[in-house]
């Protein structure tokens, strides 16, 4: 088929795009004469071809209709009675697990991956409980492509108890190139509880068939056996399943080709600026830095079908012949292309010089950059000033020394007119506020019967938060109250690193005064990665409450180096037990992506700042341009041009944050405020919007979520 008339790309189910095995055709066909006849009750004849196949005992063996019946089987027989069972997985992973678990009403439990999609093999045996009885993992993971490494899969095994079956689901295992990826197989004899589920459905071609097989212990096998229906796989799937194992020629070349495609693939993706995760399956995991759900739909229209994942910005395609993907790299350009994209001249230039930077000579950099000045000022339009941001950045870029890319903290712009912008940037707008109401109206209400409260403040800043909560306290007339505030921060530059926070600490205390509230204040001057904070002193009559507000995202995580130090931090503050932990954090993704989806992403979160911006501020407010071009224009500088551990606007979205923080401990604690509460006080515009996001809620204008409020308790 041409490229000119192929129309149609069904890349959402990881099917073998390839072809499947002439002898599966034939026998089928040879079998036609067979339908008036029942099928083999256990599939004999295939389980013995496939117990010689792996060189095991052929009661070692079960086939099941698709991974699906064996799934379903394994849960029926192992999680009995189903109220007080638990499953246990990973996430993001193959959604079956869940919807078992929950069409039977058994609890479901995940431990997220990493940021980079890796197994954290101690955060999944830390979520084992009592309940615990099944613990699926997919190796290599379906939809992200990574896999247990041999000593990680080694310890999985041995540190499950052995009430608990583990269920390696390795569907895609024949896919797998890796040289330190090991199938659990040579495990079986040591572990009575080991379950390894495989498929017919991917590298062998046949999924319309369903044919799956499960390999364990005899023991194990026969539980399961006990709640299986005979008859379960029909002849067909039987002897087609038989003919495609027989046939290793065809499956040598299957994967060959797959392995060519994946790789075009990943050219193509990269060539169009899309970021995507090494995979060991046949499909890739991509995230153009894009809301997910319309590029999907853009592609659907298009003829191009792939999977949508429980990323919101992340999509799942197969592995395809080279006529798909060529297609498939024809509709993804026209799909991402500027002009697409913006229809604002400014914006579109933004994502143009983007793609020069992407691809193009020094020449052309230096072209595109050139051109994009003709659409910037710094007191035009928004569009026009957001990129003067973005053309500081690109300008970074062409540089070699790009020490001064950084964040706020190497500005040198005037420290009073830096007092004033910051002044009228909260007063006259909810991005900073919005979080702090959030988090003051939990941190009351959680602290509603206590006498003795300490606030552990990580990222004080000038500590303009606290006055509100200092007013709502002195409410309660309780002369009993105590308030204990210890404030982190980094730093500050010259001879006084502690000067910004006693300042802050003066501030907070003489306001506690004229309330007449019983205060003290403690303070740290240090990076949280240079903090233990099991080092810090709580006296045991306190109800210690935690925040951090636009901080955690400057420390860095283990895509810039080991150990993660983010999950550091997070694992100490669960493990000081707070009453409430509460967390504010910009709503965008500037940690794992690479330069264009980066920077896709990062023009649509900071052009929403820059319209609020543009709304909320009067034009002729000289505080605005230093609010746009030193507190966001370095934040953007930062983001586009610095990488490793240079870039230190490191910001996740919401969704990251949430799977972080469940895996290092916490979960979602309940929500008192009302965004009732949040709209009336903060007296937001009316494109303003306040969403649920399962911890919280999000500060959304126009749709686009701009800053998310979550509360937190730790397990």
């Amino acid at each position: 088929m041409s490229q000119t008339n192929f129309t149609t790309f069904t890349a959402a189910a990881n099917e073998n795009l390839f072809g499947i095995s002439p002898r599966v055709t034939t026998s089928i066909g040879n079998a036609l004469a067979q339908l008036h006849s029942y099928p083999a009750p256990d599939a004999e004849v295939l389980c013995s071809a496939l117990a010689q196949h792996l060189h095991l005992a052929s009661d070692q063996v079960l086939v099941g209709s698709g991974s699906a019946e064996l799934i379903s089987l394994l849960v029926r027989t192992f999680c009995q009675p189903f109220a007080t069972s638990s499953i246990l997985t990973v996430a993001p992973t193959y959604p079956l697990y869940e919807l078992e678990a929950k069409a039977l009403g058994i609890q479901f439990t995940v431990a997220p991956l990493t940021s980079n999609f890796g197994f954290d093999v101690e955060g999944i045996c830390s979520k084992v409980n009592e309940t615990t009885r099944i613990c699926f993992i997919a190796n290599p993971n379906n939809p992200t492509g990574n896999y247990l490494k041999k000593e990680e899969l080694q310890y999985l095994l041995h540190a499950l108890p052995p009430h608990v079956t583990v269920v390696l689901d390795e569907a895609y295992t024949e896919y797998v190139t890796a040289p330190d990826f090991v199938s659990a197989l040579p495990y079986l004899p040591q572990y009575p509880n080991l379950v390894i589920l495989r498929t017919f459905s991917k590298a062998y071609g046949i999924a319309s068939l369903r044919v799956g097989y499960m390999l364990a212990q005899k023991e194990l096998l026969s539980k399961v056996k006990q709640v299986k229906q005979p008859f379960n796989v029909n002849h067909l799937a039987q002897v087609a399943a038989l003919a495609a194992l027989e046939d290793q020629e065809h499956l040598a070349y299957t994967l060959e080709q797959s392995a060519i495609g994946k790789a075009h693939l990943q050219h193509i993706l990269t060539e169009l600026g899309v970021h995507w995760w090494p995979s060991e399956g046949n499909f890739l995991l991509m995230d153009a830095g894009l809301p997910a759900a319309p590029l999907f739909e853009q592609l659907a229209r298009n003829g191009i079908h792939v999977r949508a994942t429980q990323d919101t910005s992340a999509l799942r395609i197969t592995v395809g012949p080279k006529q798909h993907q060529d297609y498939l790299h024809q509709q993804l350009k026209a799909i991402l292309a500027p002009e697409h994209s913006w229809e604002n001249a400014s914006l579109k230039h933004i994502l143009t010089t983007g793609e020069a930077f992407l691809n193009g000579t020094e020449a052309e950099k230096e072209a595109a950059l050139l051109a994009l000045t003709n659409f910037t000022s710094d007191n035009g339009t928004a569009q026009e000033r957001i990129a003067l941001a973005f053309a500081r950045a690109f300008s970074a870029c062409l540089q070699s020394d790009t020490n001064h890319s950084g964040n706020l903290y190497s500005s040198t712009y005037g420290v009073t007119d830096m007092i004033s912008a910051f002044g009228v940037f909260i007063k006259q707008t909810p991005l900073v506020t919005f979080g702090h109401l959030f988090s003051n109206l939990t941190i009351y209400e959680a602290t509603a019967q206590a006498t003795n409260i300490h606030i552990l403040d990580l990222g004080i800043g000038s500590g303009l938060q606290w006055l509100h909560l200092l007013d709502r306290l002195a409410e309660r007339k309780d002369a009993d109250l105590t308030i204990k505030l210890t404030g982190i921060d980094i730093p500050a530059a010259g001879e006084d690193p502690g000067l910004r926070l006693r300042e802050t600490g003066d501030r907070l205390a003489h306001h506690a005064q004229a309330l007449g509230l019983n205060f003290s204040y403690t303070f740290l001057a240090a990076p949280l990665e240079a903090v233990n904070l099991q080092e810090l002193v709580f006296d045991v009559d306190e109800t210690l409450v935690v925040n951090s507000a636009f901080t955690l995202h400057h420390i860095p995580d283990q895509l810039v180096a080991l150990p993660d130090q983010r999950d550091r931090v997070l694992k100490q503050i669960a493990a000081l037990k707070p009453a409430v932990f509460t967390l504010t954090e910009p709503d965008s993704e500037h940690n794992k992506l690479q330069f264009m989806p980066r920077l896709r992403e990062s023009l649509r979160h900071y052009y929403t700042v820059f319209d609020v911006l543009d709304t909320l501020l009067p034009a002729e407010l000289p505080e605005r341009r230093v609010i746009e071009q030193e507190f966001f224009g370095r934040e953007i500088i930062n983001v586009i041009s610095c990488e490793g551990s240079e870039r230190v606007e490191r910001h996740e979205r919401n969704e990251a944050w949430q799977r972080r923080l469940v895996r290092t401990g916490f979960s979602g604690a309940a929500v008192t405020a009302t965004p009732e509460q949040l709209i009336g006080t903060l007296q937001l515009h009316a494109n303003f919007s306040v969403v649920p996001n399962g911890a919280g809620y999000t500060l959304c204008w126009n749709g686009t979520p701009v800053v998310a409020a979550t509360v937190w308790k730790a397990l």
